[in-house]
């Protein structure tokens, strides 16, 4: 698994939960068993911008050099971590997510695991693959003169 599959999924599944929080916040808010008022679809617009933002960010952030998609990875994988423990939060002693509350713990669950391998357990590539070979002394020269 590379950088550039995992920022093009978080993409894909970040833009469809902030179109979905955009045009029908009060859908995916009775989903959730969380009271809608006017106040919570109004903020649940802005998150659903936000998120429509970060996945636009990913989609272009995809084909960036190695060391700006690893430092964009710690982030990524530091937001799921911390998505995490708020979707917990947000399940047991607030109670907002009374139902359906375990989807968003599967997925920053599985975003906070593949992001953890990738950056901490993932095996590097040899360095021997990308050097370029040497030529050989016993190789002769072309040039004749």
């Amino acid at each position: 698994m590379n950088y550039r599959l995992m920022f093009t999924i978080n993409a894909v599944a970040l833009a469809i939960f902030g179109a979905l929080l955009i045009l029908m916040p009060v859908f995916v808010l009775n989903q959730f068993g969380s009271e809608v008022y006017v106040s919570t679809t109004f903020v649940t617009r802005f998150v659903g911008g936000a998120l429509l933002m970060g996945g636009l960010l990913l989609w272009f952030l995809r084909d960036n050099p190695a060391k700006i998609q690893k430092n964009t990875a710690f982030v990524l994988l530091a937001s799921s971590i911390g998505g995490f423990v708020m979707s917990i939060i947000g399940m047991t002693s607030v109670n907002m997510f009374r139902a359906n509350g375990w989807v968003l713990l599967v997925i920053f669950g599985l975003f906070s695991l593949v992001y953890g391998y990738m950056l901490f357990l993932q095996p590097k590539p040899s360095e021997s693959k990308s050097r370029s070979p040497r030529k050989s002394k016993d190789v002769p020269s072309t040039n004749s003169g």
